[in-house]
């Protein structure tokens, strides 16, 4: 009979083509280095965006805010940009999650824990778990209901259509050429005498309105008996957008506004098949709306931002959309008069996964087997017209000697035709995955193995857009005592990105622990509850790179002139140089750490790691000559190292009956430094990346403006482009007269990674009434600003900043001696607008992202209406920031959606 259950077992494991992924025991766990938080710390933030909740919640994780739409939070772990998300064991998208499934949230920071990632753990894992139901409790009903007005901030502020006009006068004559508005003109842009010539429009107040709302209800049912458990949700979420409704709502065919729509269902079922078969199904379904203009948010933005309030009117007196000869378009007219885009993105997501215990062979011994199939299909609409726009010349009356307007009409205002795109864009995950695992304990000894397989299938449409992937996991742990433990473990992995024949790789891991609050020398230490001291080691790999790197190809836009006419002839060329010896990116891992947890109320983590980066794809252009007129492959020698100290502190406690309160703190510091980076001959050390931070921003050194010609005569020559009165004068770094890119130089800190990320979370209750406040910042980080109209302004035809024309000195004549920027110019002047002292920003911030207010109402009101709770609340996110920059998020300067202040109000109740 025993020889029957070991044949089964052996049948069934390898039947089942696939893999374990987070398979792991209390003894790894134990000695890795990980960080969790639970639902209750996700649920007292209101944002609908899931990755927005995290700021500065988890120790090593640096979450930065991100402004536009549809995009999530930028994720760094432990400084690696895009750590691997694993939703419920399968690598899965955060942004499908909602925070009301969500049970708690791991981060996996060392390379004992990411080793069983292999090719993609290099940049640190975050295991997200969903909710499911318990044994034995009868079904509860969860409701929650959150109304939300967002509100837009840190917007620029542009100059009305007299001072543009007068600006661009300034800007004209300090360029050296002829005024384009003469006194009568500026006045008419004073006066408002003729809009259709001198207009002063508005773009961003006539573009935006001053609020947004959204909706978000979840409805959800879990409970379970002896044998099958359940969680079920139902999600709605909207969010009405923040156009002006008078342009979005133009036409009686159909609304432009930004506009979302979520309508989603969880379900994780677990049964016990039998006493030793457990069945779990986990299932995600969501369908979306995603509608706004036939204008790409940054095009639609990028009108608003760089459109002169002086350059034409909205509309015209003559009903028509505004326009001129230079810019040829109208960005209001871009929302309310050229149809819409619309995409439906459809998803599923299901899994299902079986554990059976086979302790009839041994105890402690175990099978786990799993599929999961996820499918993501975008079906997209457009609606598209065309719109006429009138464009006015300012023209001089002869016999009346007034300025009047030559009107010329074009474009076609066309009806709007409605193109039904399909299906664009699908995204199909297959995985298959089997471990057998051991679990058992002899008395004082504990001892864990795992073995596992697993193949993953992620497909894209279109040519290389497809990864597959196996990996082959081996592990064992001891523990004695539960005091002394060790853990190891071997992953072997192989990726489709690589050449055939050398695909896989291999990535090992040990770690071990001492748990010092168990030894007996520490009984008297009643202080201490809990005393851990950790280490370890790991590695793993990056394969996020293109396909067929190591191949050279024929490509298309070659060209050879011929004949006595010299005629151009298109053909074929050789393509980028194939690299040699292709491999993956590999991280190296070492940690230490410290757990402890002091007077019942206190709990402390500290890690001191080391990231040691090498064979990173670096471009090889300063390595290979180019003299052959072929593009230089990419080499894998680059190395960086990362080191930093990763910090947790929380302390909970409670006075009396009713007052309980909790304050708590993360701090990330991290020093980056690129040891390698391909770049080859360097002719002066200071324009070397080497032994500097990841990211570290390059610059020219500003020392102040051109005071007139003798000025400029008497100073090093510089030639990015020709220098006038009022332009930027750098150092000469190397003293050789000129200034070149050769004086560029390290300014500020790194661009990419704060040094320092920090979080402080505090809050109390008191008879139910309670409050939750999340502050977090960042430190030693440095910001370039380089947004056209915001800061570099006028150039190419765009707009001027209040930020440019008032709170900062300009230079002219006049202002020589304490100006603060450059003279404006209406001219590309690649001499100013470069990175450089002048635009460099401390992006040092410190915000209150989140603060919730709420009151539970007490027992002996709700119990009357069957009700076991029932909770209001206030809650609102990103409400105030101490920075260092005005008129954009600190963040974020890129132009598109506004950043927003964001106030909720709802009400949960538990049936």
């Amino acid at each position: 009979m025993k020889r029957k259950y070991i044949l089964m077992g052996v049948a069934i494991l390898s039947s089942v083509v696939a893999g374990a992924q987070d398979i792991t025991d209390s003894i790894a766990r134990k000695t890795q280095a990980v960080s969790t938080i639970s639902a209750d710390e996700i649920s007292k933030n209101a944002t609908p965006n899931v990755s927005n909740t995290l700021y500065g919640l988890l120790p090593g994780l640096s979450v930065m805010q991100q402004t536009g739409w549809t995009d999530d939070a930028a994720t760094l772990l432990r400084g690696y940009n895009n750590p691997l998300i694993v939703v419920d064991g399968f690598a899965r998208p955060l942004s499908y999650l909602n925070t009301a499934e969500i049970e708690s949230v791991t981060v996996l920071k060392d390379g004992a824990a990411t080793a069983v990632w292999g090719t993609r753990g290099a940049n640190g894992v975050i295991l997200i778990t969903t909710k499911r139901g318990e044994y034995n409790t009868k079904m509860q009903i969860d409701a929650s209901y959150k109304f939300g007005m967002d509100f837009p901030i840190n917007q620029p502020k542009f100059a009305n259509g007299y001072e543009y006009a007068s600006a661009l006068n300034e800007a004209l004559y300090y360029d050296g050429l002829e005024p384009q508005y003469t006194r009568e003109e500026l006045d008419a842009f004073r006066n408002g005498s003729n809009r259709d010539l001198y207009a002063d429009t508005d773009w961003m107040k006539e573009g935006l309105r001053k609020h947004t709302i959204n909706n978000q209800l979840d409805i959800s049912f879990h409970g379970g008996g002896k044998r099958l458990r359940y969680f079920t949700l139902l999600s709605y979420k909207n969010d009405y957008g923040i156009l002006n409704e008078t342009y979005a709502k133009y036409s009686d065919r159909y609304t432009a506004q930004m506009r979302k729509y979520e309508l989603g269902l969880r379900m994780n079922i677990d049964v016990d098949i039998t006493p030793t078969t457990l069945a779990q199904f986990s299932m995600l379904g969501q369908l979306r709306e995603r509608k706004r203009p036939n204008t790409s948010e940054y095009d639609l933005f990028a009108g608003l931002f760089n459109t002169p309030s002086g350059a034409f009117p909205m509309q015209t007196s003559n009903g028509y959309w505004g326009s001129n000869n230079v810019l040829k378009t109208n960005p209001i007219a871009r929302i309310a008069d050229i149809g819409y885009f619309k995409e439906n993105p459809r998803t599923l997501q299901a899994d299902f996964r079986i554990r059976q215990d086979l302790s009839l062979i041994t105890p402690g011994l175990s099978l786990e087997a799993a599929v999961a199939y996820d499918n993501n299909a975008v079906y997209k609409e457009e609606g598209y017209k065309k719109f006429q726009y009138e464009v006015n010349t300012p023209v001089r009356n002869v016999i009346t000697d007034k300025i009047e307007a030559d009107s010329k009409v074009y474009g076609d205002n066309s009806t709007l035709q409605v193109n039904n795109l399909d299906m664009t864009e699908q995204y199909i995950n297959a995985n298959l995955e089997a471990a057998l695992k051991y679990n058992r304990s002899f008395g004082k000894h504990a001892v864990s193995a795992l073995g596992s397989y697993r193949l993953e299938s992620e497909r894209g449409i279109g040519r290389n857009n497809a990864h597959k992937r196996m990996y082959v996991n081996a592990s064992a742990g001891y523990s004695y005592k539960d005091t002394y433990l060790i853990h190891a473990l071997v992953n072997h992995t192989g990726t489709s990105v690589l050449p055939d024949g050398d695909k896989f790789r291999t990535y090992p891991a040990i770690s071990a622990a001492w748990v010092i609050s168990n030894e007996n020398f520490m009984k008297k230490a009643t202080v201490i509850d809990y005393l851990k001291l950790r280490a370890s080691y790991g590695r793993a790999g990056w394969d996020n790179i293109s396909y067929e790197l190591d191949r050279q190809y024929w490509a298309w836009g070659g060209a050879y002139w011929f004949g006595d006419a010299n005629t151009q002839s298109e053909g074929m060329k050789e393509d980028k140089l194939a690299m040699n010896n292709l491999t993956l990116e590999v991280s190296d891992k070492y940690n230490i750490g410290l757990e402890m947890r002091l007077f019942k109320r206190l709990n402390l983590s500290v890690d001191a790691y080391m990231d040691k980066r090498s064979k990173m794809p670096v471009s090889g252009s300063n390595v290979i000559s180019s003299a052959i007129g072929i593009s230089i492959p990419q080499q894998n020698n680059g190395k960086t190292e990362y080191k930093g100290i990763d910090l947790g502190i929380d302390w909970k406690d409670k006075v009396g009956k009713d007052f309980t309160y909790y304050v708590g703190g993360t701090l990330n510091y991290i020093r980056t430094e690129v040891i390698e980076n391909g770049e080859g001959y360097i002719p002066y050390d200071y324009l070397s990346g080497k032994g500097l931070p990841d990211g570290q921003l390059f610059g020219l050194e500003a020392i102040g403006y051109f005071r007139d010609e003798a000025d400029i005569a008497n100073s090093p020559q510089q030639m990015f482009s020709e220098v006038r009165p009022g332009d930027i004068k750098y150092k000469d770094m190397n003293g050789d007269r000129i200034i070149d890119d050769n004086d560029v130089h390290p300014i500020g800190h790194s661009s990419s990674v704060p040094e320092i990320y920090y979080g402080l979370k505090l809050g109390f209750e008191y008879k139910g009434f309670g409050l939750d406040a999340l502050f977090q910042g960042v430190a030693d980080y440095s910001r370039m600003m380089n947004v056209s109209s915001v800061y570099w302004p006028l150039r190419n035809n765009t707009n001027v900043s209040d930020w440019y024309l008032h709170d900062k000195i300009r230079w002219t004549e006049e202002t020589r001696d304490i100006a603060n920027v450059p003279r404006l110019t209406t001219l590309n002047n690649s001499n100013n607008f470069r990175n450089s002292t002048q635009w460099l920003v401390n992006g040092d911030y410190f915000k209150l992202r989140n603060l919730n207010v709420y009151y539970n109402l007490p027992q002996r009101w709700i119990s009357k209406v069957k009700l076991e709770q029932c909770q209001i609340f206030a809650r609102a996110n990103n409400v105030f920031s101490i920075d260092h920059v005005k008129y954009m998020n600190c963040e974020d300067f890129s132009v598109n959606y506004p950043d927003m202040f964001s106030v909720y109000f709802g009400a949960s109740i538990k049936f």
